[in-house]
């Protein structure tokens, strides 16, 4: 009594541990993302973003600078009496005809055409494009995961079924011993039995090194040892034909054609007007201060504003490009989209024509269990053959296993199309 209370004890945590090592669909999505270098790649981007922001802005910033200059002209100055500032018959002063200066010039910018808004909103929008490349990649990853997932569960309940019929032989070839001793049936017949039953073992340890070579891609993509695990098969994933797809191609031709957009503000902001605030100072004689005829302490303070004239030329050009640009995507976005609805309806399509088949298979393998049910008693009758007998179980094995494989295809088939929606 005691050593049964232990074992049932031992069978108890055995199975608690081993209903905690079973692992889903989405636990392998969430560590293969885990795996990648993905939230360090969108912090390294947030951190490109502030640094454009700050170089987007950066000519706003006062700008002061050491301004140093020496000339010399060979030509005589202009003369103070040219200009009759001197009283009559008093000599002008002689005017050197070297020049220099140096000192501080200070320049703030009070309006730059709009130029700080268009280039932050065009930084933003390059580092979204960015971001975007990186969530495709992302549910690149999400996509490797299913498949394997998928085909590993393919794998498993082909074993499965392999097994169940292993069990089975084995237990008419027990019979046939039976028979055999007693003179009932020839040795032929259970020779062939127990040669197909070595022929199911082989494609039994074929599935077994399949199995564990997609455990191995998948441990590897996943980051986790999966040689122990159990594989939880996934509920069939809801999808609605009617809603529109959210692929995040949409919105990188969306991003796309606003940068073109801010591009072109970005140029037009070149031709607008400019408003900054100046000043200089300094010593020396200046070059254009020809009445210093000697070097003395200067300044000089104002509003400077600039107003392109014919810049208009080379930014309509520019507006031009980016129409056609902007007419070449559009047609991309409509052919994506084309090609998007057509791969949608195959895969509907695809998903209505697996579901008929397994009304149909449970069908076929219900009618297959109760015809080999028959064949096994008239196998130790030997009204048929072992030939028979085998060539039946074959055939209801086969109906087990496509009725699994398409159970499997659905799943997958609808993981496929919430793929080609943009919902993984």
């Amino acid at each position: 009594m005691k050593n049964f209370f232990l074992f049932t004890i031992s069978i108890l945590l055995c199975f608690n541990l081993f209903s905690q090592n079973v692992v889903t669909i989405d636990q392998c999505q969430q560590w293969a993302v885990a795996q990648t270098s993905a939230n360090v790649q969108k912090e390294l981007n947030e951190q490109i973003l502030q640094t454009n922001l700050h170089n987007a802005s950066s000519h706003l910033y006062p700008q002061l600078s050491i301004n140093g200059r020496f000339s010399y002209q060979s030509a005589d100055a202009p003369m103070l009496n040219d200009y009759h500032f001197l009283p009559p018959f008093e000599e002008s002063p002689t005017m050197s005809n070297m020049q220099y200066h140096i000192g501080l010039d200070f320049e703030q910018v009070l309006f730059d055409g709009a130029k700080l808004f268009y280039g932050r909103q065009y930084a933003r929008l390059q580092n979204d494009a960015e971001i975007y490349k990186i969530d495709l990649s992302i549910n690149e990853i999400k996509s490797n995961v299913i498949s394997l997932y998928l085909n590993l569960l393919i794998v498993e309940k082909q074993m499965e079924i392999i097994e169940n019929v292993q069990s089975t032989f084995d237990d008419q070839i027990n019979q046939l011993k039976v028979l055999l001793k007693e003179g009932v049936i020839p040795q032929n017949t259970l020779s062939q039995l127990e040669l197909e039953a070595l022929k199911m073992q082989q494609n039994h340890d074929e599935l077994v090194s399949r199995r564990e070579s997609i455990i191995s891609s998948l441990s590897i993509l996943t980051g986790h040892d999966l040689s122990h695990a159990g594989f939880e098969i996934p509920n069939v994933p809801a999808t609605n034909a009617s809603e529109p797809s959210q692929r995040l191609e949409f919105a990188i031709f969306e991003n796309q054609s606003k940068q073109m957009d801010f591009q072109r503000k970005l140029h037009l902001s070149n031709s607008l007007p400019k408003i900054s605030l100046f000043a200089t100072g300094g010593y020396g004689r200046p070059d254009y201060q020809y009445y210093f005829n000697k070097p003395d302490w200067y300044y000089m303070a104002g509003v400077n504003l600039k107003v392109p004239l014919i810049d208009w030329a080379r930014t309509t050009g520019v507006g031009k490009v980016i129409d056609i640009q902007k007419s070449i995507l559009k047609s991309q976005e409509e052919d994506f989209k084309k090609s998007n609805q057509i791969a949608i309806q195959d895969k509907l399509n695809e998903i209505n024509r697996i579901e008929k088949l397994l009304v149909l298979d449970r069908e076929i393998a219900e009618k297959y269990k109760a015809v080999t049910k028959t064949y096994s008693s008239q196998l130790v009758n030997g009204t048929i053959t072992a030939i028979d007998y085998i060539r039946q179980h074959n055939d209801e094995m086969q109906s087990l296993m496509n009725q699994e494989l398409h159970n499997i295809q659905l799943l997958k088939a609808k993981y496929e199309l919430l793929a080609l929606k943009g919902q993984l």
